[in-house]
């Protein structure tokens, strides 16, 4: 319940205050001058903001898996609990995955309610609307319309399996640190992606005398022979697979430190 308070909090001061301040501080209530194209500029700068908190939340809570066993009382509450390990773990990956998503669009709708009829009584001459999702990816028939966060729905299918696999992986570092889960995984995720970029460079540094040419020889072999639709569902395919993977690792990972608790 503290999160879906602090959730909704956060968005609707963030929704309503940003919608407020392009009405009041650009317009100046020369309500003549919020065209069409104002309004649909709110609204996909509207969905960036959704879309990116959207993200953070989802990783704060993937980061909570473990909130059960963040202490002794409640962590002998937890493993003494007659349901089998596989019942306990995956009773809260459904919290923070499924959960989360429903959560987190039903207080989008109910804050975005608020935020209409705040606008409503403050700017009464202009038409205020709820956020429209259609505005996400560019469909068949409004190729024509540039106000879309993605321009394809391939590309947004890449960023939803990209988000899946980040989440992931802040379900996997709850599994091995249950205090202080978001600080030390995204702390790890740093040390491992800077660790990765030095080696990446040194290896190649060994074979080629110039990063640049060891650049040219990767896209001559990927541009000419991989259309745009084939290397965003590859990838996509790469980031679903790691997903499951870290799944299945969380699941090992806490029977494991089940074993070792009740030891």
């Amino acid at each position: 319940m503290y999160q879906i308070l602090a959730m909704f909090g956060i968005m609707f001061v963030v929704l309503t205050w940003y919608s407020y301040s392009r009405f009041y501080g650009r317009y100046s209530y020369q309500v003549g001058e919020v065209t069409r194209y104002s309004l649909d500029s709110l609204n996909i700068e509207l969905l960036l903001y959704v879309s990116f908190m959207f993200l953070i939340f989802g990783i704060l809570v993937a980061a909570s898996l473990m909130e059960p066993m963040r202490n002794k009382t409640k962590r002998i509450a937890y493993l003494t609990n007659p349901s089998s390990n596989f019942e306990k773990i995956f009773s809260r990956w459904l919290i923070v995955t499924v959960g989360y998503i429903i959560v987190f669009f039903v207080v989008l709708w109910v804050v975005d309610i608020l935020r209409v009829g705040f606008l409503s009584m403050r700017f009464p001459d202009i038409d205020n609307k709820m956020i429209d999702s259609s505005y996400l990816f560019a469909r068949k028939g409004n190729y024509d319309r540039y106000l879309n966060i993605f321009p394809s729905f391939k590309v947004f299918f890449t960023v939803v399996s990209f988000y899946a696999f980040l989440q992931s992986l802040f379900i996997l570092g709850a599994t091995f640190w249950e205090k202080a889960s978001f600080v030390k995984t995204f702390s790890a995720l740093i040390v491992i992606a800077l660790l990765f970029f030095f080696i990446y460079r040194w290896v190649i540094s060994i074979f080629y005398k110039d990063i640049h040419q060891f650049g040219n020889i990767i896209e001559s072999f990927g541009s000419p022979h991989i259309d745009e639709r084939t290397a965003l569902l590859f990838l996509a395919g790469i980031f679903l697979f790691f997903t499951i993977l870290n799944w299945t690792l969380a699941v090992v990972r806490f029977k494991e430190s089940e074993i070792i608790k009740r030891l």
